[in-house]
């Protein structure tokens, strides 16, 4: 049993309740990591926990291979590096240093996570000096920490070393996010459509991902791969993830990256005719010598490319055949350049409001095969310096008509940002 550092994204609360959940569908349990001092905060998970020690860092004892922990970053949108833990804090780098087994020059850095104010450069050029190795330091160019793109660029979880220095311990990095493969997915594509607004590929796999956990669907553990930070597409073979609202198919590119298969639809022809191309594009990017061919492919993942216009407060999903989860994101509206004033909220508020009753209202439709549901509210904010919250004038409704609310609502947005996003999770009651 090791204990394993995990470096959530900006949106650490969306990133944590991510984490939480796909670790559950591995059935990858937790066991109970005492805190160091009375101000550390818990995480309860069932009757265990997870140690928070900030709230970009959690601390997770697991009953896992290190290859299997490795793997999890191919599957997480919020999770950016994860490293194991290899020393108590009162271990010398130094010695960890020494210790390591390799026979070529190295690139070595370090990263502080701790909270204390360390020199980190300094720190590592001690090392390197006791170390008496072929070894180059890079200095992180976030404060006193790498940036996930220096680790990935530098190889650091493969072919170099870099520790993370925490309250609790050291970590040994063990791998990083891919970001060559996120940008491919956020601006890669052939075809996009800004006015109608794009869910960031990260966000919408962690909707994906949340969506999948809720409702308990377990992992296919033998299908992950991380050779050369790609996924197998064989995580969730047996899960089908339904977007009703697909735009331009971010979240059905990202449900096929783990494995499920996909039905999207769109009121729009344009969105419709987007969304087949784009994946398309990602299944060719993505094919492999060693793999099926891209159609081969789209028809196992696509369900013979079930991508159809279609109106979504309308669509008798009861003809879905299996089980399902929803991942979406309704239209939240026309493009804004400035805040909503206060003669435009009622119309706004009601315009939006109706589309996301209607919409869920029909989805009652899918009766038992509907397990969970993952969707974005907007959050507008308002010229007076207030904020209009479409779900909190939805809320009673959407419990009167039989859903239950399994978090509260998660704020994903940057401050500059005049519409954000609410991230809500919800499961409709078996007598619904």
């Amino acid at each position: 049993m090791e204990s394993y550092y995990f470096i959530l994204g900006r949106e650490n609360k969306i990133s944590q309740t991510e984490l939480q959940c796909v670790l559950a569908s591995f059935d990858f349990y937790f066991e109970e990591i005492t805190p160091r001092s009375s101000s550390e905060a818990k995480s309860e998970v069932g009757c265990k926990s997870i140690s928070i020690l900030s709230d970009q860092v959690l601390e997770i004892k697991l009953v896992a291979s290190r290859d299997q922990v490795k793997n999890l970053i191919d599957i997480l949108g919020g999770t950016v590096k994860i490293y194991q833990k290899i020393a108590s804090s009162n271990e010398k780098i130094e010695s960890l240093l020494s210790g390591e087994n390799k026979s070529s020059k190295i690139i070595f850095g370090l990263s502080n996570y701790s909270g204390a104010k360390l020199d980190t450069f300094r720190m590592a050029l001690s090392a390197k000096k006791a170390a008496k190795k072929s070894i180059r330091i890079i200095n992180g160019k976030e404060d006193d920490k790498l940036s996930s793109a220096q680790s990935f660029q530098y190889k650091m979880d493969i072919d170099n070393v870099e520790y993370g220095v925490f309250e609790t311990g050291i970590g040994k990095l063990i791998a990083v996010q891919n970001i060559n493969e996120w940008t491919r997915h956020d601006y890669g594509k052939p075809k996009s459509d800004a006015k109608s607004g794009m869910l960031p590929p990260k966000l919408a796999r962690m909707m994906v991902n949340l969506a999948i956990g809720q409702a308990g669907i377990k992992n296919n553990e033998s299908g992950i791969m991380n050779e050369n930070h790609n996924s197998a597409f064989g995580i969730h073979n047996s899960c089908l993830v339904v977007d009703p609202f697909c735009g331009s198919g971010n979240v059905l590119i990202e449900a096929i990256s783990i494995g499920c298969e996909v039905v999207g639809s769109d009121l729009s022809e344009k969105a419709v005719s987007d969304s087949k191309a784009n994946l398309e594009w990602f299944l060719d990017c993505h094919s492999r010598p060693d793999r099926e061919s891209t159609n081969s492919l789209v028809d196992s993942r696509l369900r013979g490319n079930d991508i159809v216009v279609a109106d979504a407060t309308k669509f008798d999903f009861s003809t879905i055949d299996q089980d399902f989860v929803i991942a979406t994101e309704p239209f939240l509206g026309q493009p804004r350049n400035s805040k909503l004033r206060i003669e435009e909220e009622k119309e706004v508020k009601e315009d939006t409001k109706r589309l996301y009753l209607d919409f869920l209202k029909n989805l009652q439709s899918a009766g038992s095969k509907l397990q969970t549901i993952a969707i974005v509210f907007p959050l507008f904010e308002l010229a007076n310096g207030k904020k209009l919250s479409i779900f909190d004038h939805c809320v009673d409704f959407i419990r009167d008509i039989g859903y239950t609310l399994i978090y509260p609502p998660m704020e994903y947005g940057r401050e500059y940002q005049i519409v954000k996003r609410q991230i809500v999770i919800l499961k409709l009651s078996a007598d619904s």
